[in-house]
């Protein structure tokens, strides 16, 4: 944890001291799962007892306490957001329980929290606030010793002279419980009625105050207007701008994100840059990867939609995983530990298993199957294969895309798109990756939207199943070199805007890899993706 030169040494001191601070904070606090309950209030308020930059002791209302064992029964996650000075309302930590129980003196209940990696400026000033907190608490102790010796003298005065000693007996039972108060901190046992005296700062009494003139003010009828602009201007302090429905809107935007580990972060600053929230994220997983729980619960909290690009391969090894394979069902465990977490989620969740079959350069491809002398059919078998698990599993919230390349590589007809069309029960949104290359590659040149997507669109068009779903640009990027990069992206919205219609959804490839693909590459780009996607046609599924 950094701490600051002028302080180290008082710091390290102090550390050295308290390896686990005795101290008590009020937090706020949630569990993954709560998230999941529709209508459900995730954040509870309780308080610390013991902190570390490992963990912490916390209590919380008793009749959570049922709540909490079945989450540390499942092995989630819990959220703790620390109600301090120095970390913003977003700032939170998170952790898992490892122990829970009752305290002997109090009743109440306990757990006992491990923090997760990660948050180092959050635990940091968590541990500030602890070790303030124990100073402020020696002083009004000192101040009660002091106290309770000036009245031990005097009550041995009184005694001498008068012998009121049960006086003096009664009085000193007073102090110590007031003592014992600030020592020992209670919490009522309701959430409503939030924390007990020791927690009758300034600042926690002004927020439980508002909160409670907040709620009375809920359902009453003469407020709605005023609360119809508090929520305005609170969200647009959140940068979602666009508060109304947009009669013209027709495209989804969504960014993919190579891997996409910390997706929230970079999309929240894209987001910042483009003026405009993103609804839909891309990232991917090989077939080594465990179901990413929490990245799908973090987009539905963040109103997104999220799309998993499932490979079937090992990033390490990409020879490890074989078509036929997951089609004669050894994959079936792998596979259902997936199908069971998705319908554990719930939520809208799409999948893309096995993209640009049409390619040459993924091994799980058309062309690389007839290298092995298979062929398409045997990608059809593994893609029914997947989806028939999800199935069975129960998996009901997944819509599945088949999503082919824009150029077939080689262009032969046995590598047509249309010979792995796995059928219209397997497929929900039909998907088309396409790039302009423009000279970034030895071969290749710059191409433009249409000349990237004539071809394709066309051929979806025309088939009677493939036109009645719904069609998306998977992928798309153009290369900073060749050609004119903010005029191709204008073009690209003239064509969506008019031939392209039918196009429902689009992710830009927002990376710098074969080439540098990003929409920000440069002042000229950044401004036409701008003045691009804020239009009303690209504001479809927006929070």
């Amino acid at each position: 944890m950094p701490v600051a030169n002028s302080e180290e040494t008082l710091y390290l001191k102090e550390q050295r001291r308290f390896r686990r601070l005795e101290a008590s904070l009020p937090v706020w606090l949630a569990s993954a799962d709560d998230f999941d309950q529709p209508g459900a209030k995730p954040w509870s308020l309780g308080y610390t007892r013991d902190i570390s930059m490992g963990g912490s002791k916390v209590f919380v209302p008793t009749g959570e306490e049922e709540k909490w064992r079945a989450g540390q029964a499942s092995g989630g996650k819990c959220l703790l957001r620390f109600d301090i000075p120095g970390l913003h309302s977003d700032e939170y930590v998170t952790g898992h329980v490892r122990h829970i129980a009752r305290d002997n003196e109090t009743g109440n209940c306990w757990l006992g929290v491990e923090f997760d990696d990660g948050a180092e400026r959050a635990r940091g000033e968590v541990m500030r606030a602890g070790l303030k907190s124990i100073k402020q608490r020696r002083g009004l102790q000192f101040g009660l010793i002091l106290t309770l010796v000036v009245i031990g003298l005097g009550g041995w005065v009184i005694k001498s002279l008068a012998g009121r000693n049960d006086e003096l007996r009664v009085l000193m039972q007073r102090e110590n419980r007031r003592f014992n108060i600030l020592s020992r901190p209670g919490l009522v046992g309701t959430r409503a009625e939030g924390i007990s005296g020791l927690f009758e700062s300034q600042a926690v009494r002004q927020r439980i105050d508002q909160l409670q003139a907040n709620m009375s003010r809920l359902n009453n009828p003469k407020f709605q207007q005023e609360a119809e602009r508090q929520r305005e201007q609170e969200l647009n302090e959140l940068g979602f701008l666009n508060l109304k429905p947009v009669l013209g809107a027709q495209v989804t935007l969504g960014v993919a994100w190579p891997y996409g580990f910390a997706w929230p972060q970079v999309t929240r600053d894209l987001e910042e840059v483009l003026g405009r929230p993103i609804p839909s994220v891309v990232t991917f997983r090989d077939f080594k990867a465990n179901f990413p729980m929490i990245d799908c619960r973090e987009a539905r909290v963040r109103g997104k939609t999220l799309q998993i690009t499932w490979e079937p391969w090992y990033f390490s090894n990409p020879n490890a995983v074989k078509m036929s394979d997951i089609a004669r069902g050894k994959w079936d465990k792998y596979i259902d530990s997936w199908a069971n977490a998705a319908r554990s989620f719930g939520g809208e969740l799409h999948i893309r298993f096995g993209h640009e079959f049409n390619g040459n350069w993924y091994p799980w491809s058309v062309p690389a199957l007839k290298k092995n002398g298979q062929d398409a059919g045997v990608y059809i078998a593994a893609f029914r294969r997947v989806h028939d698990r999800f199935t069975r599993a129960g998996a009901d919230n997944v819509r599945w895309i088949w999503c082919l390349n824009a150029e077939s590589v080689p262009d032969q007809p046995w590598n047509s798109p249309l010979r792995a069309y796995p059928g219209d029960a397997y497929v929900d949104i039909v998907s088309i990756d396409g790039y302009n290359f423009g000279t970034a590659l030895p071969n290749s040149r710059w191409q433009s939207f249409r000349e990237v997507y004539t071809r394709p669109y066309t051929m979806i068009l025309r088939n009677a199943s493939l036109k009645k779903k719904p069609l998306m640009i998977g992928e798309i990027g153009c290369a900073s070199v060749g050609g004119d990069k903010a005029r191709w992206m204008r073009d690209m919205d003239e064509q969506l805007r008019g031939p392209f219609r039918k196009v429902s959804g689009i992710v830009w490839f927002e990376a710098a890899k074969e080439a540098d693909w990003r929409m920000v590459s440069s002042p000229q780009t950044l401004t036409a993706a701008r003045q691009i996607w804020i239009k009303d046609h690209y504001r479809r599924g927006e929070p």
